[in-house]
């Protein structure tokens, strides 16, 4: 697939941001904390820097929204919206589930996501109506619709302590209908494995925009289904997120989550 150059620069700049991670992965952080377990590493910053200098490298005239130190030049046509280190709990204890995502906004439209994932060498793209790839291969949802069956992934905002009814009571209520339920700690990753068949589906309250932004486009590439929890389907700057492989499971989690099962 011949992608664009906004997809080409994407993937240049996340393989430049994945390999400063890797730099630091499994040594020694300098570890700081947004909130009580939000932490943040001097890895998450340097990659950051290291991702929008690609970026600005190419399209200085273009927006940048990005995690770390609250960058928001957002009053553009084109904005870059970057988390350097999704999974950065993952990251600090050694796990390998954590990746670089970056996901290019034209107006009000996600047109390019990547996802890196650097100690597995995934590597997710999507372009908007080019498809959905991992490592050079076409990716598609899975095609189940039983969700006795299906395989699903969650995360646990961190606001968790503090407010967890809504989010134990749909926990509680869907892992009593599916085959099981995995959380990754990496709201992109579990984005990208609906896109590739690996989960049937994935829900996630206290959701950010770089969260998700690579994510959703990479879910409805590869032809599946998204909207947050009251059903709106452009999720991008809301806080809650269903994802799902169709609309049968969709409708179904919905339900689930909206008390209407």
């Amino acid at each position: 697939m011949k992608f664009s150059s906004y997809a080409n620069t994407a993937l240049a700049a996340a393989k430049t941001g994945a390999d400063v991670l890797l730099s630091h992965y499994n040594g020694k952080l300098n570890i700081e904390y947004k909130g009580e377990v939000d932490p943040v590493t001097q890895a998450d910053k340097n990659a950051q820097k290291a991702v929008i200098k690609v970026i600005k490298d190419v399209f200085p005239e273009h927006g940048v929204m990005a995690e770390e130190d609250g960058i928001k030049e957002t009053g553009k046509d084109y904005c870059w919206i970057i988390d350097p280190l999704d999974g950065t709990v993952n990251f600090v204890h050694g796990l390998p589930m954590f990746c670089v995502s970056i996901g290019l906004k034209y107006k009000d439209e996600i047109i390019v996501g990547v996802i890196y994932v650097p100690v597995m060498k995934e590597v997710f793209i999507a372009e908007k109506d080019k498809g959905a790839w991992l490592n050079g291969k076409r990716i598609n949802v899975s095609k189940n619709q039983d969700i006795i069956r299906s395989l699903a992934a969650t995360g646990f905002p961190y606001y968790f302590r503090k407010d967890s009814q809504r989010v134990m009571k749909n926990f509680d209520n869907i892992v009593h209908e599916v085959q099981g339920i995995r959380r990754l700690g990496s709201a992109a990753l579990d984005l990208a494995y609906v896109a590739c068949g690996r989960f049937e589906f994935f829900w996630e309250e206290g959701l950010k925009p770089w969260d998700t932004a690579a994510g959703i486009l990479m879910v409805k590439e590869a032809g599946g289904t998204i909207s947050d929890y009251d059903g709106g389907k452009d999720p991008l700057f809301k806080s809650t997120l269903l994802a799902a492989n169709n609309w049968t499971m969709h409708n179904k989690i919905f339900g689930i989550i909206n008390g209407k099962r």
